[in-house]
């Protein structure tokens, strides 16, 4: 059995010695690959990118949002911005940046409801972005127009008094028969304010302005949020000088007097473009906010509590 190759016996083979001297190549050559790799000229571990301004964290600050925020900030164009004042932005810039990964690194959108309705606000953006540049076509406004025709006429203003007798002045037949003799002398022509004094009528407090009855003009549209459903259809179909029947509400019979009444008129495409074009455009948003949503469930795992699972 012949003796063991001293390792450094560099006239005869070693295998030990050919392995290290083989080990020693490969990281040599790894350490010039990486100091190539990290050190090379357009790289972002060397300098900043030819697009951005600065880099953040590896998060660059693009040329094009400093020199929109620069003319913005100064209302001139970015040429006549002097060095002082471009310094003055970027600065600005980068606090903001190094704030806003400071606020995602601790999580802030989810406890602060002010970051949460702006980071949604912006994702909601961004999604419907290409909605927002698109234009309709005059054909496809008045298509939208001509399919949705009852959502275009002028505002209906009415002058009204709501005047009720209470529940309190007798049984529920007794009111309600109290109410209808009141409606039946208004019709007969007789004093409306005769006839609120003979029959004990109040006005009901839906219509007020400063605490007073309003006696003026309304919009129609404002009926709608100021009674009940019962009362509203009772009210519409009314025109000047006409008077409900009584409806029945928890706080008596009111009966109604349509003082004024200028009724709604449907209004030409021309006339209603601007609002069609709005129209378009929501519409159009809402599909892909939907769009959006749906994709988003798609993808997410969402658990819900047993008590609030539908």
């Amino acid at each position: 059995m012949s003796a063991p190759v001293s390792f450094f016996d560099y006239s005869r083979t070693s295998v030990s010695r050919s392995m290290v001297m083989l080990a020693c190549g490969a990281l040599i050559g790894l350490v010039i690959a990486g100091y190539g790799l990290f050190t090379a000229k357009g790289t972002r571990s060397r300098g900043v990118p030819p697009e951005a301004v600065a880099l953040v964290n590896r998060r660059p600050i693009l040329r094009s949002d400093f020199m929109a925020q620069a003319q913005t900030e100064f209302t001139m164009p970015y040429a006549q911005t002097s060095p002082q004042q471009r310094e003055k932005v970027l600065r600005d810039m980068i606090n903001e940046e190094l704030l806003m990964q400071r606020g995602l690194e601790i999580d802030l959108p989810s406890y602060d409801p002010d970051v949460r309705n702006a980071l949604v606000a912006g994702v909601e953006l961004e999604v419907t972005a290409e909605v927002l540049a698109q234009q309709p076509t005059n054909e496809e406004l008045r298509a939208y127009y001509e399919k949705h025709t009852d959502r275009y006429s002028s505002e209906g203003v009415m002058r009204l008094r709501d005047l009720v007798v209470k529940s309190e002045a007798g049984s529920i037949a007794q009111v309600r028969a109290k109410a209808q003799e009141a409606a039946n002398a208004i019709r007969g022509g007789q004093a409306l304010d005769a006839v609120i004094q003979r029959y004990g009528l109040v006005d009901s407090g839906h219509f007020v302005d400063a605490g007073h009855v309003d006696l003026g003009d309304i919009y129609q549209f404002a009926v709608h949020a100021k009674v009940d459903p019962a009362l509203e259809k009772a009210i519409l179909p009314l025109k000047a000088g006409g008077v409900s029947d009584p409806v029945e509400e928890s706080d008596g019979a009111h009966v109604v007097v349509m003082l004024k009444h200028v009724f709604p008129l449907p209004e030409s495409f021309e006339e209603a473009l601007n609002r069609v074009w709005t129209d378009v455009k929501t519409d159009a948003q809402n599909k892909v906010r939907a769009a959006n949503i749906d994709y988003l469930r798609g993808r997410g795992d969402i658990m819900v509590a047993p008590d609030y699972a539908q």
